[in-house]
């Protein structure tokens, strides 16, 4: 092999397995030199535990240590309350204990803030503690023309 040239135009070196060219590119494999295939990246198994290890720490902090937010939380009374017709309002109601007969009192005010009628459901509601509860009521007086806003009181006859 003391007159073989490497593709490169320098003499080979032997490491030990085969001829390579001197600058590592080709291996001559005793009839033609063919180009080395090089190794693909090949993380250390150690780089695979860390990995893992940074998973199960994350997905602990989220799980466990960060405090969990309620996915709903209910304002208590009456909320979203508006007047939708002369004979219709709606209200949204919550309450922290249940209740299996509810009605609600409806004093209706002007733009002034004087008291310009009231009306008492006679519908009979079964309410369960801290969920938020969508009612529609229907009049079967007119609600005063001049009424701009409402306050819907809840009594529970438990």
């Amino acid at each position: 092999m003391d007159a073989m040239i490497g593709p490169d135009g320098r003499p080979p070196v032997f490491d030990g397995a085969a001829w390579l060219s001197a600058d590592g590119r080709f291996w001559w494999n005793g009839g033609a030199w063919q180009p080395v295939k090089r190794q693909g990246f090949r993380p250390p198994l150690a780089l695979l535990g860390i990995f893992l290890v940074l998973g199960a720490g994350a997905w602990f902090f989220v799980t466990k240590v960060l405090p969990s937010t309620p996915a709903h939380i209910a304002v208590m009374g009456v909320t979203h309350a508006k007047i939708d017709s002369s004979t219709q309002v709606e209200l949204d109601y919550a309450r922290s204990t249940d209740c299996k007969d509810l009605t609600f009192e409806f004093v209706f005010y002007d733009k002034a803030n004087r008291d310009v009628g009231d009306y008492v459901s006679d519908d009979h509601r079964n309410v369960s503690a801290g969920d938020t509860h969508h009612y529609v009521f229907y009049t079967f007086e007119a609600i005063p023309s001049s009424a701009v806003r409402f306050d819907a009181i809840a009594n529970c006859h438990d």
